[in-house]
């Protein structure tokens, strides 16, 4: 196997925020794998507020362990590199074979605004013809995330299902204050609310509303204790920070033995890992889902032409989209100035 790098920084439209942090382009480098005639393609891209490492740091486990002929330790590596040799192999395990095993998969809306932006987003006609739709909460006031909600579930059809994502912002007090005042029977479930992730169950009880895990399951915190609990039964699965794609095949089985679905995210990733995750919906058995894949519309630049989104599904491809890169071997390839002082 022969491996080259590209660079790439795709501008935001408007710069995205994670926490306190505004981020105005997505920085990442692309692996090449070349096997015979066939080459393969991963992103290794780590994201502030997502992912531990730097890009720098990224990029140097990647290059080890190419020259040692390893596997990257660092987990935004280890997902890249095993999406370039796994695409290379063509390997239907993940669903890289083509023809593709699916022609869409669905995925959510999503929001984060307030009761104004909500009401300019449905005239805007942005929720139509989704099945759900993800809406942030718990950055403000437990009124105003009232206010909005009631606002989307008053404009949208009695069958679209609400999403919940409170980014682990609210006490258990808090969360059943707010969640107690909606009609439990339109909210699919509450992703990650608390502060304390043991209490999801309690909270569930209190509400009588579907939880579901994401940052316990990706920050290396403790969560035997909440896997498949009673009203536990959702786990939001982002890839890239899981690792090589065996660990993530691992997650998604695991989850299934504990009687939990799956719902796969990226971390603001590129239309290239995009199209990838789309495809390891359905080899993955969890294609039934609607996933977390609308987030190519937030870039003015891609590395390959974004899926269309029709009705709530994003297209998959026949083929895989190929990035156009300017791809320099391996142990050549150094970052930007600019991006390596960014980290």
């Amino acid at each position: 196997m022969k491996f080259d790098l590209a660079y790439f920084d795709l501008p935001f439209k408007k710069p995205y925020v994670v926490g306190s942090t505004s981020i105005p382009s997505r920085q990442g480098v692309m692996v090449r794998c070349t096997k015979g005639s066939r080459a393969g393609y991963g992103e290794v891209a780590p994201l502030a507020g997502f992912h531990r490492e730097t890009l720098a740091e990224a990029l140097a486990c990647l290059q080890e362990a190419i020259r040692n002929h390893s596997t990257p330790i660092v987990r935004s590596a280890a997902f890249g590199m095993s999406c370039a040799i796994e695409t290379a192999a063509a390997n239907k395990r993940f669903g890289f074979g083509d023809p593709a095993l699916a022609t869409s998969v669905g995925i959510n809306a999503f929001f984060s605004g307030g009761a104004r932006e909500a009401k300019v987003a449905f005239t805007a006609r942005d929720f139509d013809g989704f099945k759900t739709i993800k809406i942030k909460i718990g950055r403000g006031k437990p009124v105003d995330d009232l206010r909005t909600i009631s606002t989307i579930l008053g404009l949208i059809d009695a069958g679209v299902r609400i999403r919940l994502d409170g980014n682990r912002m609210m006490s258990l007090a808090t969360a059943e204050r707010l969640l107690s005042r909606l009609d439990a029977s339109r909210i699919e479930y509450v992703e990650e609310p608390l502060q304390d992730h043991t209490d999801l169950s309690e909270l569930s009880r209190r509400v009588g509303m579907v939880m579901a895990i994401d940052e316990s399951l990706h920050l290396g915190v403790p969560i035997e204790e909440v896997l498949g609990a009673p009203g536990v039964e959702v786990q939001v699965v982002k890839p890239s920070l899981l690792g090589a794609l065996e660990e993530v095949e691992s997650v998604v089985t695991r989850g299934r033995i504990q009687g939990m679905d799956t719902v796969l995210s990226t971390t603001v990733d590129s239309s290239y890992t995009i199209a990838l995750v789309a495809r390891m919906a359905t080899a993955l058995g969890v294609g039934d889902r609607d996933h977390g894949l609308g987030t190519a519309a937030l870039f003015a630049a891609d590395v390959v032409e974004p899926a269309r989104i029709i009705d709530g599904q994003m297209a998959i491809a026949a083929t895989l989209p190929v990035p156009l890169l300017p791809f320099v071997p391996a142990e050549r390839f150094t970052l930007p100035s600019a991006a390596a002082s960014n980290g």
